[in-house]
């Protein structure tokens, strides 16, 4: 449940809406019942920042249904995230960054959890970002963390450079 780290990062990139999409209901209605404490409850006069970067969140039951939403808009162009390399999608940042500005099309960026995106998931997407690499063998990066790297690459004042280098 890292819904107010995730409502938090995508606050400070400007990113318009974030979904989280889970077919487990319980887990929707700790999700909402978290955002309505935030939003309504002691939460929103105890931190009202939280509350307005809460507002970014919508939920849906699956993919598909969060697709058709997005969908009202314009078919959306599709990039999922993986700690694998090896994908005949594969798309660096910069390239996508340029992507971006290039297509007039909403962007969609997935980012799986655990065990990562489904192959199903993976096969909706149009291109797969490389992965956050560092430098040992060990490559299973939190959500949170892999989400705020990501995010800065692509939407961040310096796009992933080092501001010494710039």
């Amino acid at each position: 449940m890292e819904i107010h780290d995730i409502a938090r990062s995508c606050m400070t990139f400007d990113i318009d809406l974030c979904y989280i999409v889970t077919p487990l209901p319980k887990q929707r209605q700790i999700m909402e019942r978290l955002i309505h404490h935030w939003e309504h409850g002691y939460g929103a006069t105890y931190n009202p920042i939280r509350s307005k970067a809460l507002e970014k969140i919508k939920m849906c039951d699956n993919i598909k249904e969060m697709l058709n939403e997005i969908s009202a808009a314009g078919a959306p162009l599709v990039v999922g995230t993986s700690s694998r390399p090896d994908n005949d999608k594969a798309i660096g940042y910069q390239e996508f960054k340029d992507l971006i500005h290039r297509e007039k099309r909403p962007v969609l960026l997935l980012f799986g959890t655990g065990w990562g995106l489904t192959e199903s998931t993976v096969e909706l997407c149009d291109k797969m970002l490389l992965p956050v690499k560092g430098r040992g063998d060990y490559n299973h990066l939190s959500l949170r963390v892999a989400l705020g790297i990501i995010l800065d690459r692509i939407f961040g004042e310096r796009g992933g450079k080092d501001e010494r280098n710039n």
